[in-house]
């Protein structure tokens, strides 16, 4: 009878050593998990990029039509304060927004400069 317990008891404790190894997820299947999560992520950032610039030419041509600077430091400010916001509320540095909102304002000039060329 406890020889009958004892292969019991080890094969119970195989059991649930088996069990708690296939529960476990390899590091390169979580790696390849999150890099397409990052994929698909960095996709869309650009293509809203691609959008938020395709507003910024709308507002070159009325700006244009209107006569008015294509560089408003005071909006600039605001929107680049909104971000930091945000940004700290996401755990993102004020550096880092700052950054990235300057590159993006950057380009949002160069696009609507772009306007008067043509």
């Amino acid at each position: 009878m406890r020889k009958i317990i004892i292969t019991a008891g080890i094969c119970f404790i195989g059991c649930v050593a088996a069990k708690a190894q296939g529960n476990t997820v390899p590091v390169q299947d979580t790696m390849t998990v999150y890099r397409k999560k990052i994929d698909e992520l960095d996709k869309e950032i650009i293509h809203l990029l691609g959008e938020r610039m395709q507003a910024a030419k709308a507002i070159g041509a009325y700006k244009m039509t209107h006569k008015v600077a294509v560089v408003q430091p005071d909006r600039f400010n605001k929107v680049l304060q909104q971000a930091i916001t945000e940004g700290k509320k996401e755990g993102l540095s004020e550096t880092f927004v700052k950054r990235l909102y300057e590159d993006v304002h950057a380009e949002s000039v160069r696009q609507e400069e772009e306007l008067k060329q043509h």
